[in-house]
């Protein structure tokens, strides 16, 4: 009998393990190709997604937090998030600042009445959860149509035509898919020693690999495509080298002080917004203001 059910249990673990592999599989086809038609295509309907995501993220995160029953302000977090990531997708770059300067006014005075009229205790803990949620998820949203808009100026690379922009979201994107396969795959195979206590199976040597082709991407992409010269694309190189993991680990952070084990399901098979866009949150203002600085 005990033999049958381990058969049993093991059979329904590999049914279910399938099934998440062509969750997987079908949502990659699926995304992939939308993917690439809305970074080409840029404008508004580049803008309209990122808003989308924005949404799904702060929505993740506020459910995320929830659990540990901590508040998130949709008033004065959640509106003003959207604020700026639709300030910065539609090019209203002059309403930055008012913005995140009255949102972060707003939630302070919000968690006041909260705490004086409603009773809410703690309040420290659910205001600063609350602005955490607005520059976590709007503040680093905007930045990535900020970036695929930077320039119109444009770029032949590889026989296709890009916009300068559009070419430097293209580097920021591989390179942070560099960072994170090459350190899953260099771990599974060549992992023995821990990275971080944070996230457990990641190896060392996973995040030398995912560093070292992270950089050379990224470098490579900036030096040939956007024709940097070689000591800009040598710093690009490290900034998405050094920031794409580190966006993955402060949503490990997150995750595991919420006692999560993925952030939502918007990609089936693959989790939340935050689970695939963590890395690419640090990574994208990074290099926006690396090229600003350079003037690139």
């Amino acid at each position: 009998m005990a033999d049958f059910q381990q058969i049993q249990h093991s059979s329904l673990y590999f049914i279910k393990g399938c099934i998440d592999l062509f969750k997987r599989i079908l949502t990659a086809m699926v995304g992939i190709p939308v993917a690439v038609f809305l970074v080409t295509k840029g404008g508004v309907f580049f803008a309209t997604a990122v808003f989308i995501l924005a949404m799904a993220a702060w929505r993740e995160y506020a459910r995320m937090a929830a659990t540990k029953h901590i508040n998130t302000y949709k008033l004065t977090s959640f509106l003003p998030s959207m604020l700026l990531v639709g300030a910065a997708g539609f090019g209203k770059l002059d309403y930055f600042m008012p913005v995140l300067t009255f949102a972060v006014l707003g939630i302070l005075f919000e968690g006041l009445y909260r705490h004086c009229n409603c009773g809410e205790n703690n309040w420290p803990l659910h205001v600063s959860n609350s602005l955490m949620a607005l520059l976590y998820v709007g503040l680093l949203f905007a930045h990535i149509p900020l970036v695929r808009e930077y320039s119109a100026n444009s770029i032949r690379y590889f026989g296709l035509l890009f916009s300068q922009g559009e070419l430097a979201l293209w580097m920021v994107l591989l390179g942070t898919w560099a960072s994170d396969t090459f350190a899953y795959f260099f771990g599974i195979a060549f992992g023995k020693h821990k990275f971080c206590s944070v996230s457990p199976k990641k190896s060392m040597e996973g995040a030398v690999a995912g560093f070292i082709f992270a950089f050379a991407v990224t470098g490579s992409i900036a030096y040939h495509g956007l024709h940097t010269g070689l000591f800009s694309a040598l710093l690009l190189g490290l900034t998405v080298a050094f920031f794409a993991p580190v966006g993955d680990l402060i949503e490990s952070i997150l995750k595991r002080s919420f006692e999560i084990k993925d952030s939502g399901n918007f990609f089936p098979g693959h989790g939340g917004v935050l689970d695939r866009f963590d890395s690419l949150l640090f990574a994208v203002p990074a290099v926006y203001y690396a090229m600003k600085l350079m003037g690139i």
